[in-house]
């Protein structure tokens, strides 16, 4: 099995506080998952710096291959998430000039829009451009903090800004990008298989039994549809670096899983499990 795998760090204190529904992590996840990487664990944090911090450490001790983090990149008195970055990978801070000059085009734009009265850089706006030093920035086109990509020994980090609008344009102009190249070679397929039944627990000991049988294979469950029209997905996933063994293992494992619940096996276009390399 392929063993890439990412941590997402969301900062907010107002999600913790119920107010504000998370959209950037669902976001990322869904489309790194398409890439074949494995989101390891998604963390809402608040926006203390120690926390933050310390959530970071944890993550960067983990060495997952890419560690995101969204929020706490504006111009506020506790915007800190580069701040704790640093300190997190044991680096000093450092003005960079390209992020200067980016945010000096953000305010000019928003200046020029109307949306603000006076475009110059005070100590506040100059902040953003304080960065973890060996960090790469990348110019924010929508709002004005840039984002950050610092490696940290084998793992690379992102900060991102927690305005999805903003988010949403990053990742995929800039993170998706860098992801894709340090991506796996491996093909990636899905196989559905779908219990019209009511009851998760009555198919429960097939699961298990099938995940035994089948360590290469994960299962991943979801109900559909309201009470008396019910149903249960099942999802096998499988990853491999040769196509045609990729598909001999979801066979077998479908077949068997559809043999041990009695449900037949329809035609199915052969590619139509592939979703990407």
């Amino acid at each position: 099995m392929f063993d890439k795998s990412v941590i997402i760090l969301v900062v907010s204190r107002e999600i913790l506080e119920g107010s504000v529904v998370d959209r950037n992590a669902a976001f990322i996840a869904n489309r790194i998952d398409d890439i074949g990487y494995r989101v390891r664990t998604i963390q809402v944090v608040d926006r203390v710096e120690s926390e933050v911090v310390g959530a970071l450490k944890w993550a960067l001790e983990q060495k997952p291959t890419f560690l995101l983090l969204t929020g706490g990149m504006g111009p506020n008195w506790d915007d800190s998430s580069r701040g704790c970055l640093a300190k997190a990978a044991g680096v000093p801070m450092t003005e960079d000039p390209k992020a200067v000059e980016f945010i000096q085009n953000s305010y000019r734009r928003l200046h020029a829009k109307g949306v603000i009265d006076d475009p110059e850089l005070n100590a506040s706006r100059r902040g953003m451009a304080m960065v973890p030093s060996g960090a790469t920035c990348h110019e924010n086109t929508v709002g004005t903090a840039p984002a950050v990509q610092l490696r940290v020994g084998t793992t690379i980090a992102f900060l991102l800004p927690g305005v999805p609008a903003e988010m949403q344009r990053f990742f995929s102009l800039h993170v998706m990008p860098v992801m894709s190249a340090e991506g796996p070679s491996t093909v990636r397929g899905v196989r559905q298989v779908d219990y019209h039944g009511h009851d998760e627990s009555v198919i429960s000991v097939a699961l298990s039994d099938l995940s035994k049988k089948h360590p290469q294979v994960s299962i991943r469950t979801r109900v559909q549809g309201v009470e008396g029209a019910r149903t249960i997905r099942l999802m096998l996933v499988a990853e491999n670096e040769d196509a045609v063994q990729l598909n001999e293992v979801l066979d077998g494992a479908e077949q068997d899983l559809r043999d041990r619940l009695g449900i037949e096996l329809r035609t199915r276009p052969t590619d139509a499990s592939m979703l990407g390399d």
